[in-house]
């Protein structure tokens, strides 16, 4: 299996502080079945700096303790970009999902959605493809209103029920028309960040919208509690 999304690298970002626990996740998500692990660090303005020539010096040491361990498990190299106002400045010298053209995006919840479209057509015209990190977290695509059902799909409300299984909110529509591609968490699947996530997670699975899937786990305990929630599903 491949994790497309995993804080495993040490001392980079809110991922683990030491190569130990790098390797402890390492042989946990080995022994539940991944064998390619995309390494998706934090790039965020004034909280998670480091560049890429760290995360590719990073990567190889663990790769090194890895192999002297005999742990199998394929390391690839990228990063989840913050989409702020800084993030072109980082595009400059980009670190794309291995070697492919995909740019792991975090898009926060406070983005106005005109930003969002138009700093996604502009990775587009650089030759990447967005790779949208957990939408199903998203508030742009499945907002909480006030007075309404905890759970809203859709921005604009349609009159009928049954619609809110078939329409599309205006941004989410947007982002695939030019071809952005979407990574779910795991553990949105099983209720790891409640069920409005939940919720979300399993309309997007229905509709195809996925196209990657990953852990995005921090720690040697996020993989432990993903593995056992999955086991209960």
């Amino acid at each position: 299996m491949l994790d497309y999304h995993c804080h495993i690298l040490p001392a980079i970002d809110d991922g683990p502080d030491t190569m130990e626990e790098s390797i402890e996740m390492a042989v946990a998500l080995r022994q539940n079945g991944y064998d390619t692990v995309y390494c998706t660090p934090h790039l965020i303005k004034g909280f998670y700096e480091a560049d890429n020539n760290d995360v590719k010096n990073m990567l190889s040491a663990l790769r090194e303790k890895l192999r002297a361990e005999n742990i199998s498990i394929t390391l690839i190299p990228g990063r989840e970009y913050y989409l702020d106002e800084f993030l072109f400045d980082f595009l400059e010298d980009p670190l794309p999902m291995g070697e492919t053209n995909y740019i792991m995006v975090e898009i926060p919840n406070h983005m106005p959605r005109g930003f969002v479209r138009e700093a996604c057509f502009r990775i587009k015209r650089k030759g990447f493809i967005p790779l949208i990190a957990h939408p199903e977290r998203n508030n742009h695509f499945f907002p909480r209103l006030e007075n309404k059902p905890a759970f809203i799909p859709y921005v604009n409300l349609p009159s009928g029920a049954d619609d809110l299984k078939t329409r599309e909110p205006s941004l989410l529509s947007y982002l695939k028309n030019i071809g952005c591609a979407f990574q779910a968490n795991m553990g949105s699947f099983t209720g790891l960040y409640g069920a409005r996530v939940r919720q979300a997670a399993d309309v997007m699975k229905e509709k195809n919208i996925y196209t990657h899937f990953g852990t995005d786990a921090h720690s040697l305990k996020a993989v432990q509690v993903l593995t056992e929630n999955g086991k209960k599903e």
